[in-house]
């Protein structure tokens, strides 16, 4: 056996057992937690399906809630049966991303690219969650390698592929509605080629809707008829973008602020070093190394690298603008994108023998990292959860107003009132009606306050405070209980 052949051996016997030990812990520690609004959206739904009472909120995800409610009955609690699903579906791109690389590069390092996609320990926290993101993100792989797939045959049958696939994928998260880009290249690149006429596109076009049509149709019935599907799309619309979404029009931060947040702290310090210095160094010196001198430089001239430019660049517009900031999840079809065309950058540029060696250093890293993620989510208890137990031990009568917290308290079944609250001056009402009892409030809501100029500082006493990984809730990881002495 010659050295290159042992070499290959060993770089895909590490990487196969680093894909493999991530799905296993997966399946060994599926998070019992419903730590958020959103997440306690979509479990709720597992139970009564009903939009208006926001289980889930709009659009509904009907393809999401149908998966999990295909595999609650091998799990114990409904929540966990959506993080099953995600956790198998995502297991699944591992074979889209392959297809991908495999058409520019050789079958190992087509297999690094997909084993280092796999492995990348923050959207492994994400799939962990009952969410729809894990789901979409391998809905979005399957549906990027139908386009390159159908691109190189000729048009007929193979061009439904990627119109039910992009159904399921906006079926699964509609904020994926950017990617249709894909579908625009491919009806372009068709009739370019004259595969199609003007009327064979118009075609495509129709079908296109009529297969998104599968699912907003359910959901049309579902609520009673398009005028009340009408109203709850316009409300959680106007919503998003103008009151709690936390996208460009309703942040205060100017446009560079924005921006140097979605760079640098989401899509690298969040979604590809997933906050570790390991991970940073690593793909810092991935990235060094492409950009030094090549003896024999290579130009890419492959089509699905094109597309998967094309399809970053559309959703990176969306992200930045219509996304919530405060949630780097929103930024983890970026991430990966980044991720997959810089190695295969790296690989067409460095095909000695380093570059595959310091891709699997990546790969075993994120394993390590990623399942000492992984098991810690499913055992250490979120912030909320902490708050919620305390609380249930306080003996004296009290009300607790919170932000967005207490979805998750109604969820948890907690017998104590507590109420969330908008602004300073309802709290001011508010609370007068419960004179002899005592008055707590968590930092989200004096934060709140704050930002609606109020300061409350002087009428507020530090109780207690809760903490839980940054990286499983950026935005409640830390809760600060407060008391109202007025």
């Amino acid at each position: 056996m010659n050295l290159e052949k042992l070499n290959r051996i060993i770089i895909l016997g590490l990487s196969s057992l680093a894909v493999l030990y991530i799905f296993a812990v997966q399946l060994n520690s599926l998070n019992p937690f419903v730590a958020s609004w959103d997440q306690v959206d979509f479990t709720l739904a597992m139970d009564r399906y009903d939009l208006r009472a926001m289980q889930p909120h709009f659009p509904g995800y009907p393809y999401f809630i149908l998966g999990g409610m295909l595999l609650k009955f091998f799990v114990d609690y409904p929540n966990q049966a959506l993080v099953l699903f995600n956790v198998l579906v995502y297991a699944s791109s591992i074979l889209p991303v392959y297809f991908l690389a495999s058409k520019i590069l050789s079958r190992t390092n087509a297999f690094l690219i997909a084993a280092a996609i796999y492995t990348a320990s923050y959207p492994l926290i994400i799939v962990n969650q009952p969410m729809s993101e894990g789901a979409a993100l391998a809905a979005f792989w399957w549906f990027f390698w139908s386009i390159a797939a159908t691109e190189s045959r000729p048009a007929g049958k193979w061009m439904l592929l990627p119109l039910i696939l992009f159904s399921v994928l906006l079926g699964i998260r509609l904020s994926y509605i950017p990617m249709g880009i894909g579908l625009i290249y491919l009806l372009y690149r068709k009739w370019k080629k004259r595969e199609l006429a003007l009327g064979g596109v118009i075609k495509y076009v129709v079908l296109a809707g009529l297969f998104q049509l599968i699912w907003v149709a359910g959901l049309i019935v579902s609520e009673g008829g398009l005028s009340n599907f009408l109203e709850l799309a316009f409300g959680f619309t106007g919503g998003h973008f103008q009151e709690w979404g936390g996208t460009s029009a309703s942040n205060e931060l100017s446009f560079w602020a924005r921006l140097k947040a979605f760079l640098f702290t989401n899509i690298l310090w969040w979604g590809i070093f997933s906050r570790t210095t390991v991970l940073m160094v690593l793909y810092i010196v991935i990235g060094i190394v492409i950009f030094l001198p090549a003896s024999k430089r290579k130009v890419l001239k492959e089509n699905s690298v094109y597309l998967g430019v094309l399809l970053l660049l559309a959703y990176a517009v969306w992200a930045l603008f219509a996304q919530n900031i405060d949630k780097p999840r929103h930024i983890l079809p970026l991430a990966l994108l980044l991720v997959f065309l810089g190695l295969i950058v790296f690989f067409k540029k460095r095909a000695e023998m380093y570059a595959s060696p310091l891709v699997v250093a990546v790969i075993i890293a994120q394993a390590i990292i990623s399942s000492g993620y992984i098991q810690k989510q499913a055992v250490n208890e979120p912030a909320v959860y902490q708050l919620a137990d305390y609380l249930e031990e306080q003996q004296e009568d009290f009300v607790l107003y919170t932000w967005e917290e207490t979805r998750v308290l109604q969820y948890l079944e907690m017998s104590y009132p507590h109420k969330r609250i908008y602004t300073y001056r309802n709290f001011l009402h508010d609370q007068g009606l419960y004179k002899g009892k005592t008055v707590y409030l968590t930092n989200s809501v004096v934060d709140g306050f704050r930002s609606q100029g109020f300061d409350p500082d002087g009428k507020l006493e530090k109780v207690e405070s809760f903490a839980s990984g940054k990286i499983f809730d950026p935005v409640y990881h830390k809760i600060i209980l407060y008391k109202w002495t007025p």
